[in-house]
């Protein structure tokens, strides 16, 4: 074969991939999606800590639970939107419990009902030591007496900031359903045994639960249609590439002239 043939012969080039990236397997979240999941998180929290309310019964647990789950979603859709890791996520937590955890749950030893002070948050800390073990043995209901209610305070910071974390970032949001069910269990556990209270919270808990992992499971499914459907359509765009550019660029042989 000729030289000139060798030149003419076309050069099947393959298609660029600087232009092809990869799409990220999970979607972003809008801020209206990670709110509504918020409030749908608050539902299966609020009917966990049902269950508490015997060994309490006092408005200060009520107030507790409202800003425990206001204070852990903050912190939660936070780091959700700024994309913090773990680290900056335990310390926000930590702070928090430092800063609101005398007015919530020791209010006798706050300043102005409000600020922390050392004799507070010495109270605090050891809430957290040796606050479940005098619930077992104190006489129920506790109302706000001494420090009794950091536990609560600790199931429902610490289980809103996990649970909704998981849901909101985790690729198996499922499991976002673990905070509340140990916060129902552990009411149980402290609670009095005669409770009728705990069965009806019970059953609305697994009615909730159970919409929660349905749609998680459909929205994934959703998820992974979408993808699938994006990828296809651009395999055959990559396919079609070469196809067209080698016929755009064939020589095209000049018409013999009539003799």
């Amino acid at each position: 074969m000729s030289a000139l043939g060798q030149a003419e012969r076309p050069q099947l080039t393959p298609p660029r991939q600087s232009g092809l990236r990869p799409r990220s397997t999970r979607a972003r979240l809008s801020v209206p999606f990670a709110l509504a999941q918020t409030a749908g998180f608050f539902v299966l929290m609020g009917l966990g800590a049902v269950t508490f309310w015997p060994v309490y019964r006092s408005s200060s647990f009520v107030i507790l639970v409202a800003a425990g789950l206001v204070l852990g979603a903050a912190i939660s859709l936070a780091g959700l939107f700024l994309r913090l890791s773990s680290f900056w996520i335990l310390l926000l937590t930590v702070i928090a419990f430092a800063l609101f955890g005398v007015a919530l749950a020791v209010p006798s030893q706050a300043l102005y009902g409000v600020l922390p002070t050392l004799d507070g948050l010495r109270e605090l800390v050891m809430g957290v030591a040796l606050g479940w073990k005098q619930l077992l043995t104190i006489t129920l209901p506790v109302g706000a007496y001494q420090a009794l209610l950091v536990p609560a305070l600790v199931l429902v910071l610490v289980g809103t900031v996990v649970g909704l974390s998981t849901a909101l970032r985790s690729r198996r949001a499922e499991l976002a359903l673990a905070p509340p069910a140990v916060l129902f269990v552990a009411g149980i556990v402290f609670g009095p045994t005669d409770a009728v209270l705990p069965i009806v919270a019970g059953l609305l808990l697994l009615a909730a639960g159970i919409l929660w992992l349905v749609w998680w499971r459909l929205r994934r499914r959703r998820i992974a249609i979408d993808e699938l459907t994006r990828a296809t359509r651009g395999s055959e765009a990559v396919r079609r590439t070469p196809i067209a550019r080698v016929t755009a660029r064939w020589p095209v042989a000049p018409s013999p002239e009539p003799s």
